[in-house]
């Protein structure tokens, strides 16, 4: 059985409070504003993959940049985690491609992690303003390692 995270972006590795902060001191982002990714939220990712050795796939709507750029941000950034690959591009809602991830790895554990309302088991949903935090990583954990 292998272990994943559904990862969305916005809300999840980014948050309104970092991206003010990066905002107010003048910070320039680069083109995908992967530099404004907050330092917090990607130390709560690096615990929930080191804790249960979960590879990252992508449901984010930055799934749509492809699987190129994709592994270029796991190069350029400080981003924690094996990124395999993501949800079904061809699938126009987020929701309705997760729940096609989900259907096509009935044998595997996740965990999605997203600050919208999904609706979807095993969803922690994070706080946009706070983006991922130690406690939501904590539920995470306990998700993908429940038996």
């Amino acid at each position: 059985m292998n272990k994943y995270i559904l990862l969305d972006f916005d809300g999840v590795l980014t948050s309104v409070a970092h991206t003010w902060r990066c905002r107010m001191a003048h910070r320039q982002p680069n083109i995908y504003e992967l530099d404004w990714f907050d330092p917090t939220s990607l130390e709560a990712l690096e615990t929930i993959v080191n804790e249960t050795g979960a590879g990252i796939v992508v449901s984010s709507d930055w799934r749509y940049l492809g699987d190129e750029v994709l592994e270029k941000v796991w190069k350029q950034t400080p981003t924690p985690g094996m990124f395999m690959g993501t949800t079904p591009v061809w699938i126009p809602t987020k929701k309705a491609a997760i729940e096609a991830w989900i259907r096509s790895h009935p044998d595997d554990r996740y965990v999605i992690l997203d600050d919208a309302t999904l609706r979807l088991p095993n969803h922690v949903k994070t706080n946009p303003d706070m983006g991922l935090t130690m406690k939501k990583a904590l539920e995470a954990i306990n998700v993908l390692s429940e038996n």
